[in-house]
């Protein structure tokens, strides 16, 4: 069965993180390259930490933006680092306009062409998915942010939200991390693993059917 709608994880499948972020991390007075990459490696981290604990607190969605100040301001202390109040704004607005990986334009375009709906679907708050879209040549016709049900991934509920929102009986989510995959898998979602890492699933029966080194695997299964 063909997809209604394919969806993108934005900050693994879409977008080279650390390529955009390391650059700047090495400007934080006291850490050389290594430690910047440690530094970042933690605060990604991190930042998923204070999500997942988001959802397990079963609370008010605490902001994907507090998620990574929360986490920087950690990492910053076990580094034994301080960062004032521009440099810490310049670190968490950089999560915004974040790098495209190499082939994501091209695949997009393909997507497209083939009469395929586009769309994010990712733990961002809404604003921050804004920005990152418009880095992209090919338009998304959706933007799908996990604080549209108050959760984050890998909570279903964040995978019912294109069925919600459109009434789409099936869909192709194309993620880019392992929990990601796993959370789509579970969820009935049909699901694409742009696996860079060659990485495997931590539960094997959740694995997703479709996986690949990069978005271009995507085009073999459309």
């Amino acid at each position: 069965m063909q997809p209604a709608l394919i969806t993108f994880d934005a900050y693994a499948a879409l977008c080279d993180y650390r390529a955009s972020l390391l650059p700047l991390v090495e400007t934080i007075p006291g850490l050389d390259r290594v430690q910047a990459s440690e530094f970042l490696d933690l605060w990604r981290t991190r930042q998923l930490a204070v999500a997942a604990l988001s959802n397990a607190l079963q609370g008010e969605r605490i902001s994907f933006r507090a998620c990574t100040s929360f986490a920087l301001d950690y990492v910053l202390q076990r580094h034994a680092l301080a960062a004032d109040a521009p440099m810490r704004e310049q670190l968490i607005s950089a999560w915004y306009p974040l790098t495209p990986w190499p082939e994501a334009d091209e695949v997009l375009a393909g997507l497209a062409a083939r009469g395929y709906p586009l769309a994010i679907l990712s733990n961002g708050d809404q604003d921050m998915l804004e920005a990152l879209a418009a880095q992209f040549a090919t338009p998304f016709q959706h933007i799908f942010s996990s604080e549209q049900c108050g959760w984050y991934k890998p909570h279903p509920g964040v995978y019912a939200i294109p069925t919600k929102t459109l009434g789409v009986e099936h869909y192709l989510h194309v993620a880019g991390s392992a929990n990601d995959a796993i959370g789509a898998t579970a969820a009935g979602i049909s699901c694409y693993w742009s696996n860079r890492q060659n990485d495997c699933v931590i539960m094997p029966h959740y694995a997703p059917r479709h996986q690949g080194l990069d978005l271009r695997g995507i085009l073999d299964i459309v």
